[in-house]
């Protein structure tokens, strides 16, 4: 038998040399990310909501980057197409893992859906009601014994109303001086303790956190996502979408409208990455208008002169200007 397993190893080492190199090839992880040009994903489709029906034409639409976990084939693609390279530790903060940046993600998916039905409802002058805050760890950069999606209650036996509130207990501390958290963590309250340090003559703890809401509100509307899309890029988006589907108004006027950045509770359009592979893929799904960032539009006008694309790029500050657009296009 081991002779037989000798010979045919020495008959076939070519095919098999060549096999492994096939599999390395294609299949090892490299330290890096790609960076590609993506697609358009319609919410309207993705609207949940009594009553509602999608326009019979046009529609409105998220942009999203192809991302890709690197091999030394998709690396040799990507350099071959000039697509952005970055380094594994680009998008860490700290010393976080795959699993901690996806969970991040996602809360921030979540977050900016949130936020877009604050800014829709309150546009659509449609009822809303804010019936709880929570406090929600995204980042940490130092060891603080806080963890990516805890929920903040108390810091020092106060209760955590909002950001700032965080942020004024840590500030009347002093350097070096410990806070303790009352936090849920995997749905269970438990107690951290976190050091005040000196971060460019400010006091921290080395954390991220954003502001999540409860609500009641009428009509019910939502949004229902995949569990592999997240990142806040969407918002301005979402919050056209829950717009158009409350307000009883025909923003879409038979139009395919594209648009990426994130939303603040006050309405404000923030800036994204990645804008040349969004304007790319709007253009390769057939869009009439995409709607960007002020500090995005010059890069999203030199991509469309670059490939000369047939496409209308609308630069928006605030919901408020993306709206009055929209319904004044003719």
């Amino acid at each position: 038998m081991f002779i037989k397993i000798k010979n045919f190893f020495k008959e076939n080492y070519k095919f098999l040399l060549v096999l492994i190199l096939i599999v390395v090839f294609f299949n090892v992880r490299l330290p890096y990310y790609i960076m590609a040009p993506g697609g358009t994903i319609d919410v309207t489709d993705r609207v949940l909501m009594d009553d509602y029906e999608k326009s019979s034409k046009g529609s409105l639409n998220m942009l999203y980057v192809s991302e890709y976990k690197a091999t030394p084939a998709s690396l040799l693609l990507a350099k071959l197409k000039n697509w952005d390279i970055d380094k594994n530790e680009e998008r860490q903060v700290s010393d976080e893992s795959a699993a901690d940046i996806e969970k991040r993600n996602k809360i921030m998916r979540d977050n900016s859906l949130n936020i877009a039905t604050l800014v829709a409802y309150k546009e659509a002058q449609k009822e809303i009601t804010i019936t709880e805050k929570r406090n929600v760890v995204i980042a940490t950069t130092i060891d603080n014994g806080l963890e990516i999606g805890d929920i903040i209650l108390e810091a020092d036996g106060q209760v955590c109303e909002d950001i700032e509130t965080v942020k004024k207990i840590i500030s009347n501390k002093e350097v070096d001086d410990d806070i303790t958290f009352k936090i849920i963590r995997d749905d269970k309250e438990k107690l951290v303790r976190s050091k005040v340090i000196l971060d460019n003559n400010t006091k921290v703890i080395g954390v991220v956190i954003i502001t999540e809401y409860d609500y009641n509100k009428n009509p019910e509307v939502d949004i229902k996502f995949k569990d592999s899309e997240s990142g806040a890029s969407g918002g301005l988006m979402l919050s056209l979408t829950i717009y158009n589907a409350i307000s009883g108004e025909d923003i879409i006027k038979g139009r395919n409208i594209a648009g990426t950045g994130t939303i603040s509770v006050d309405g404000t359009v923030g800036e994204i990455d990645g804008i040349k592979y969004k304007i790319m893929g709007a253009a390769h799904d057939g869009m009439d208008i995409v709607l960007v960032p002020e500090n995005n539009y010059e890069e999203a006008i030199r991509t469309k002169n670059t490939y000369n694309f047939d496409i209308e790029i609308v630069k928006v500050n605030t919901f408020k200007e993306a709206i009055n657009y929209l319904k004044n296009f003719e």
